[in-house]
């Protein structure tokens, strides 16, 4: 019968291995065949951090590219001053290299930005961190005085036991025969009977307590070396996030100054660039802008002009009304036959300063390549300055930088409905108001100085939709 069992057994193992074995050649290999008829397709993603790392690294080579261009800026400059430094030349070398010095500024504030990113992401990651390793720490402390207690307990036992067995092996176990026979009665043999079992019961529960604690020990031990290699690896990422942190704070600190020190080298470089400029256009009597006039003036300027003339509305809807800004400002009041309606005749026009038509600086560019959006017409301070063309006077400004005193007229929609208006600047004295209805030629300002101003000059633009415009298309004598 029990060979017969051992058979089956020995028979239903050799069936598992041959399915066993089936399944491992064919499907694996039917597997392996699938598999190597298609090719596996991989995908590469990027995670935040190599996008960050990809980001800085563009920005280190932007940074290079243009240390490299100011290095061979200053080059050149250092053999144009050995000739002159009062050339045209030499101050547009000049303007170049403020220009690229700006672009290298935008790098670095870029830089700077991602460099507090990192540092913010990276101390909060930090306190998490640092936190969870206090926590686990507490852990650790707790586990280790649970097993300290664990051993003291276990120690204490472990010393009665001792006590016990040496008792035993001293008296030996025919002692426990002798006692019961030695009895002089049938109750005193009971007696010590029980007395004798409760003894070995109380051995066998004091053998099993310490069975017991020492299995309680090993496992407290074994969580405790699991808590405390958890906190070794921890506080060893800690390390090395503290020092990340402190890289990217001496990154920090290093491109902070050097923005402080090119600044510094580009408001030397804007300073010399318009004194140079300044001297040159009094030889020269082309008078113009200083041509490294303050971004963030002249935006705020733009702005509210485009406030201003998005405003406007066609003159076909106006009887007698106004026009406002979306600052809420009023512009001036016109009526319809003050300004052109749908006729090309708004693009004739005369030249702002009659008599006067040397161009100083053109558009749509200084000769150093900045953007100019209208055209410089030098002339002696106080000369006549005259409406190109009929409209309404849109706007009077008397400011200390920019355009200076300027005037701006509204003269109404061309053929394609496009709303014209003319802008005359660095007035010395503006003659009209907001809200006056001129002619074509009629003076409306004495020619000065003011504003952002190398010497006496006529800024003079049109704007289309408020897009600037060539003015010298529209111009005649």
């Amino acid at each position: 019968m029990k060979r017969k069992v051992l058979i089956k057994i020995i028979a239903a193992l050799i069936s598992v291995s041959l399915v066993f074995a089936s399944v491992t050649v064919g499907g694996f290999y039917s597997f392996a065949e699938e598999t190597s008829a298609t090719e596996p397709v991989t995908e590469t993603t990027t995670t935040p951090e190599q996008a960050k790392e990809e980001a800085q690294k563009r920005l280190e080579q932007q940074k290079a590219e243009f240390d490299e261009s100011l290095k061979a800026l200053d080059e050149k400059l250092a053999q144009l001053a050995s000739e002159s430094k009062n050339t045209e030349e030499y101050i547009n070398t000049l303007d170049t290299r403020i220009g690229v010095l700006n672009e290298e500024l935008t790098v670095l504030d870029e830089q700077v930005t991602g460099y507090i990113e990192d540092i913010d992401a990276l101390q909060k990651s930090i306190d998490e961190n640092q936190l969870e390793a206090d926590a686990l720490q507490s852990e650790v402390d707790k586990v280790q005085n649970e097993l300290d207690a664990l051993n003291r307990a276990f120690e204490a036992k472990y010393e009665a036991y001792c006590l016990r067995m040496r008792a035993i092996y001293i008296s030996g176990s025919y002692n426990i025969i002798t006692a019961l026979l030695t009895c002089g009665d049938i109750s005193s043999f009971l007696t010590r009977y029980e007395m004798i079992k409760a003894v070995s019961k109380s051995d066998a529960q004091l053998l099993e307590d310490i069975k017991e604690q020492t299995n309680k020990i090993l496992a407290e031990e074994a969580d405790l070396n699991d808590k405390k290699a958890t906190l070794d690896d921890m506080n060893i990422n800690l390390i090395a996030q503290r020092n990340e942190l402190q890289n990217k704070q001496n990154r920090l600190t290093s491109a902070q100054e050097e923005i402080a020190s090119k600044k510094i080298s580009l408001s030397e470089d804007r300073a010399e660039s318009n004194r140079l400029f300044a001297e040159l256009t009094v030889q020269t009597g082309l008078h113009t802008e200083f041509r490294n006039e303050d971004e963030a003036v002249k935006q705020a300027i733009e702005d509210e002009i485009s406030g201003l003339l998005n405003g406007l509305i066609d003159p076909e809807d106006v009887t007698l009304g106004t026009t406002s800004d979306r600052s809420g400002a009023t512009a001036p009041s016109y009526a319809f036959s003050d300004v052109y309606s749908h006729s090309d005749g708004v693009l004739n026009m005369t030249y702002p300063v009659p008599g006067h038509y040397t161009v100083s600086a053109g558009f749509p560019n200084y000769s150093n390549g900045g953007y100019h959006g209208g055209i410089d017409y030098p002339c002696p301070k106080g000369s006549k300055v005259v409406a190109a063309q009929s409209g309404v006077v849109l706007l009077v400004k008397r400011l200390e930088t920019s355009y200076g005193h300027y005037i701006m007229i509204y003269h109404g929609t061309d053929s394609k409905g496009r709303k014209i208006v003319t802008l005359y600047a660095h007035n010395s004295d503006i003659l009209v108001s907001a809200g006056d209805t001129v002619a074509r030629g009629q003076q409306i300002a004495r020619s000065g100085s003011t504003g952002n101003s190398t010497g006496p000059h006529c800024h003079f633009e049109i704007r289309m939709d408020n897009k600037q415009v060539n003015p010298k298309n529209y111009l005649s004598k």
